[in-house]
């Protein structure tokens, strides 16, 4: 037996048609802080934006920023969030661009607007070049101009280093992590003494302890391991963020040493305006006086921020949203309500959502009201007799936003097993039947005389999340000696 059951397809919820937003006017103006950058260099792009499409944004909506080969952003992302903390999309940089997806809180609220900030660095400009980089970021407005310095290829001569020298720096493809160089006896001098060296990592991070890396005289790589294996020294964790490296006389001295290791930025580190590291280093050059020298050394933080915001419906206006139930991303268009005052007086003729599944009704007095849903598509379930009700306020600033949802309609499946057999006595005490829901396994059940070899499938979904009809079918699982015919 095989039996084959397609649900027909109707009118579908209306999927919101996202668009993106870069050339449309949404970008209001945008602001580089520094235009005069050397390489390496970084400098903030701040964006205002503000929607001008008649409040008719859409979940899913993006505004995608390019950025010039020349300025590298930093990776990280910024939500866009009001005062009180909704959310109403992210913006994502990396290093070529910046993308913005709004979610579907720009849907509910009318003029939306917002602004976010992120941070570039000045980069791919050749030896002892000096470039004018004009932008708008891919969108409709004035180009702006960046003048950007490349390295120079002249020296000031090798001369004499600091014994010791440190410093850290955020890399825009990971701005999670600090990276920390120490430079230890550049000029490779003879040693009297051992170099003891004590780092310390203040609040904002954490010490990566598996990060470290060295090398000898910029040729041999030495991991911790083989640091201490070799006979080059020792290091020894004090606690989670700080550490003491002893270099031994004998095999520190005439050698230059290059260290480095990363630290974790933890949450609270992201708020932060730099990253200092403490150190304290004793050593004795030969003929020389024993040096002691301590100091701090501060990275500066990558800058980012953003926010957004939008107005309820304006006071006396009741906007009605449609949505598919746990969906609101899933609009329904041509539901059609009738408004009523709280004693039953019909407001009005009737009103339908539109395309995104909104009516606004405007000018409404105060006093309390309810709306009932007379009419909606074939694909979702409605009761026509519920009630929902709100009320207009006379102190009211904004408007009544109401949110209503459908399920979507199920259907079922029902068949019985019938039997050409002569009631062999061979016959199966049970038999299984699956469901198949697009070629796929989604449930079987066991049917049998008690049954009298009926099954039921209830319940069934009719359409996907996508609003597509879903195709069923039942197959009865193979029985030796027997035949299945439709």
């Amino acid at each position: 037996m095989i039996l084959l059951f397609t649900i027909g397809q109707s009118l579908l919820p209306t999927i919101a048609s996202a668009q993106e937003l870069n050339t449309t006017g949404f970008v209001d103006n945008f602001t580089i802080n520094k235009t005069e950058l050397r390489y390496g260099d970084r400098t903030t792009i701040n964006v205002n934006f503000s929607d001008k499409s008649g409040n008719n944004m859409k979940s899913g909506d993006t505004l995608t920023l390019a950025l010039p080969n020349e300025l590298i952003g930093f990776n990280t992302t910024i939500p866009l969030d009001d005062e009180q903390g909704n959310n109403f999309g992210i913006c994502k940089v990396n290093s070529t661009n910046v993308v913005c997806e709004f979610n579907e809180i720009v849907e509910k609220l009318h003029n939306i607007r917002g602004h976010f900030n992120f941070t570039v660095q000045a980069s791919n400009v050749e030896i002892d070049q000096t470039i004018e980089v004009e932008t708008n970021l891919g969108t409709n407005l004035e180009k702006q101009t960046v003048t950007i310095t490349g390295p120079t290829s002249g020296g000031t001569g090798a001369g004499e280093r600091p014994f010791f020298q440190k410093g850290g720096s955020i890399y825009p493809e990971n701005t999670s992590e600090v990276q920390w160089i120490l430079s230890v006896n550049p000029n490779s001098e003879q040693l009297n003494t051992d170099i003891v060296l004590y780092d310390s990592l203040q609040e904002g991070q954490l010490l990566n302890k598996d990060s470290f890396s060295m090398y000898v005289n910029d040729k041999v790589y030495l991991t911790l391991i083989d640091f201490e294996a070799q006979g080059y020294g020792s290091i020894t964790f004090m606690d989670n963020n700080s550490f003491k490296l002893v270099f031994n006389k004998d095999k520190a001295s005439g050698n230059k040493f290059s260290i480095g290791y990363k630290s974790t930025i933890t949450e609270e580190g992201k708020k932060q305006e730099f990253f200092e590291n403490d150190y304290k280093i004793e050593y004795q050059v030969v003929n020389k006086e024993t040096s002691v020298d301590s100091n701090s050394v501060k990275v500066e933080n990558i800058s980012f921020g953003g926010g957004a915001e939008g107005d309820l419906p304006p006071k006396g206006t009741l906007r009605i949203i449609k949505h598919i139930a746990a969906n609101e991303e899933k609009v329904i268009p041509n539901v059609t309500f009738k408004l009523f005052k709280e004693l039953g007086e019909q407001v009005g003729d009737k009103y339908t959502t539109n395309g995104q599944g909104v009516i606004e009704i405007p000018n409404l007095l105060p006093g309390n009201y309810y709306v009932q849903e007379v009419s909606a598509p074939d694909y979702v379930t409605f009761d026509p007799q519920a009630k929902v009700s709100f009320e207009v306020k006379a102190n009211a600033i904004n408007g009544i936003k109401l949110l209503i949802s459908n399920e979507m309609k199920t259907t079922s499946i029902r068949g019985t097993k019938s039997w050409n057999d002569n009631n062999s006595p061979d016959r199966p005490k049970t038999i299984k039947v699956d469901l198949l829901q697009n070629g796929k396994v989604i449930d079987t059940k066991e049917v049998s005389e008690v049954t009298e070899w009926k099954y039921a499938f209830t319940d069934l979904v009719a359409y996907d999340a996508e609003g597509k009809a879903y195709k069923y079918e039942v197959k009865e699982q193979p029985v030796d000696g027997y035949q299945t015919e439709v």
